[in-house]
């Protein structure tokens, strides 16, 4: 959307009442906390738990169809129809594009007892006799009638984003200022059991403008159509933004759908990166957006991959990095520039991003549809082991090195940002190979095998050119996993910061580089392998009883207190110990069939923040 986008049972009705109440008191509560606190002293306490949003949805990252980069609000039944049968006639469900969701427009009100009433001019198979606001059921049986799922979408918020940033639409909310409040807040059980328990919706995509555009003396809000609503998003300003409030709106939406979607329903948090989503979304949903949307040129694409490619730690099974749908299909990614739309979809693939398209299907060129069509980068997206790619930055030139399932398998895209060629490479300590070994190549976008190769691979990109390649070698120790090769079995549970902001192009939790992007070091040493965070942080690793040792090399890059290394096997300290800044320790601790081994830091200080610290060299050893 527009620059802010964007086993069902009963219970008993007591008992929800109840949960309300709570639910209200604790939002009001976070309303009025105040921001800036370092990460508490409980949330480094280990819970032998991995704390990821747990449900059987979205084990790989979802993909389909979208409307919105196709035709926004002017949308309707015949479009989305047409583009299901679409996905289902050129092959492309059968690869894995699955969901087909309706966007923004959809609601025309919201009436007297909270139900919501569908534009049945838009659906009109919405119109059923017996049901004077309209079902969904009609055409969710239609989609799931060809083999696919179906999403809708709702706000956090009173009001949606349509009705702000497409304020001239004929496709919005009518009637009384309440009844044009067709957003989900006060009314997020109700909604989330029409939308999955009524209408058999399997996906929702929530926006956040409701809680972020109407704030005083905004047009909408001083024209007296909309009520005012203090944001809890001030875009690009955390200090004046309220994460915690915005985080428990979409937690509560988050137990309600798991009440009435089941397991297998989809929850997609649209808060475009903002009030420090990215790094609490993997708590809430199973998808977060890291961006603001994407738009249909290259700067942009940029900007959205750097919102997410050095997030490896937030992403795995059932919880994804989302830098929005795919462009491809439109501006700089049309059928006159394959280029980019092969490059955009390497980068997406790599990054084991969501695979949403947005043009429209119905009247498609071959050659786009040959590009999202490709097995064999769509394999790479959907790997199961989940691990989204590690990149290392030389100028306009980007390598990504992607874990695959299965000993020695990686994927490697080489990137080149820039307008004009470059050379990219990638080190055999990079791809985690044993020195002096060989290891075969295949490239996935010419379909070929290509000779084997060495201690490393140099690349020669066009301008803004991707190339992307399974490899497959020896690994450095076939009797260890370095965590750098599981990410997606590593939480970042607390990572020392608590509700305070970092610079631009800084990552909370890094794999082989610092937060600030920078070498993991201490002193004059340095380390290419590892994880690198703050201090007061807590790491959550699920190991499933495979390993036997846990090793690394704790080091401190600054600060002037001692950092306490901690190292917890189902919730029993195993090992520990102190390491000051410029030093390096060491720590060795016997893990034996712990199902999750957790790495703490404890700091001192009244710091905003905790130093920068390394688990360096870690790696577990079966």
């Amino acid at each position: 959307m527009n620059s802010a986008k964007s086993g069902r049972s009963m219970r008993n009705p007591a008992s929800k009442l109840f949960s309300r109440s709570i639910c209200t008191l604790a939002l009001l509560s976070l309303a009025a906390s105040p921001l800036g606190a370092k990460e508490g002293v409980d949330d480094l306490e280990p819970t032998g738990t991995y704390s990821v949003y747990q449900t059987d949805a979205a084990q790989t990252p979802p993909m389909g169809w979208n409307p919105w980069n196709a035709f926004r609000t002017d949308v309707d039944e015949a479009k989305i129809r047409g583009s299901a049968e679409a996905l289902v006639d050129n092959g492309l469900a059968q690869l894995g594009y699955r969901y087909v969701n309706i966007d923004d427009g959809w609601a025309l009100q919201r009436k007297a007892d909270g139900t919501l009433k569908i534009r049945d001019t838009m659906f009109p198979s919405a119109k059923v006799e017996g049901y004077p606001n309209g079902t969904f059921v009609p055409f969710t049986d239609f989609v799931h009638g060809l083999g696919l799922k179906a999403g809708l979408y709702t706000d956090i918020g009173r009001n949606t984003c349509a009705q702000y940033h497409d304020a001239k639409s004929p496709n919005l909310p009518v009637g009384t200022m309440a009844e044009r409040q067709v957003g989900s807040l006060g009314h997020a059980e109700q909604d989330m059991k029409a939308i999955f328990g009524t209408w058999n919706f399997d996906y929702v995509k929530i926006d956040a403008c409701g809680v972020a555009d109407y704030a005083p003396g905004t047009e909408p809000v001083e024209s007296g159509r909309f009520a005012v609503f203090p944001p809890y998003i001030v875009r690009g300003d955390i200090p004046k933004s309220n994460p915690d409030a915005v985080e428990a709106l979409y937690a509560q939406l988050g137990s309600a759908i798991k009440e009435w979607g089941g397991p297998d329903a989809v929850l997609s948090i649209c808060a475009w990166g903002e009030a420090l989503s990215p790094r609490w979304g993997h708590k809430q949903g199973n998808l977060w957006r890291t961006s603001p949307d994407i738009e249909f040129n290259w700067d942009s694409m940029l900007r959205n991959i750097d919102s997410a490619v050095y997030r490896t730690l937030y992403a795995g099974p059932g919880h994804w990095n989302d830098p929005d749908m795919l462009a491809i299909g439109h501006g700089d990614f049309d059928e006159n520039h394959l280029t980019e739309a092969r490059a955009h979809m390497s980068m997406w693939a790599i990054m084991a991003s969501p695979l949403l398209l947005g043009y429209d299907l119905r009247h498609s060129p071959q050659e786009l549809l040959d590009i999202v069509g490709n097995r064999e980068v769509i394999a790479i997206d959907q790997d199961p082991a989940g691990n989204q790619g590690v990149a290392y930055r030389d100028g306009e030139a980007m390598v990504v090195v992607r874990t695959l399932s299965g000993p020695g398998s990686r994927a490697v895209a080489f990137f080149n940002r820039g307008d004009e060629p470059v050379s990219a490479t990638v080190n055999w300590t990079q791809l985690g190979f044993a020195p002096d070994t060989d290891a075969s190549m295949r490239d996935v976008w010419s379909h070929e095998t290509l000779s084997p190769a060495s201690g490393a691979i140099t690349v020669k990109l066009g301008a803004r050119e991707a190339k992307l390649f399974r490899i497959k070698g020896t690994p450095l120790d076939p009797d260890a996993v370095w965590l750098d090769e599981m990410p997606a079995r590593i939480n970042v549970a607390a990572d020392g910061l608590g509700n305070h902001s970092l610079p631009d192009g800084w990552t909370p939790a890094r794999v082989a580089a610092a937060p600030d992007g920078g070498p993991l070091a201490a002193g004059k040493t340095t380390f290419d392998k590892g994880i690198g965070l703050f201090a007061s942080s807590r790491l959550e690793l699920r190991t499933d009883g495979e390993f036997g040792r846990f090793t690394a090399r704790p080091a401190v890059a600054e600060g002037a207190v001692p950092v306490q290394f901690q190292i917890y096997a189902d919730k029993k300290l195993v090992a520990e110990t102190k390491v000051v800044a410029g030093q390096i320790g060491a720590i060795d601790a016997d893990v034996t069939g712990a199902k999750i081994v957790e790495l703490v830091t404890r700091a001192g200080g009244t710091e905003q923040r905790g130093p920068m610290v390394a688990w360096a060299n870690a790696k577990l050893q079966r």
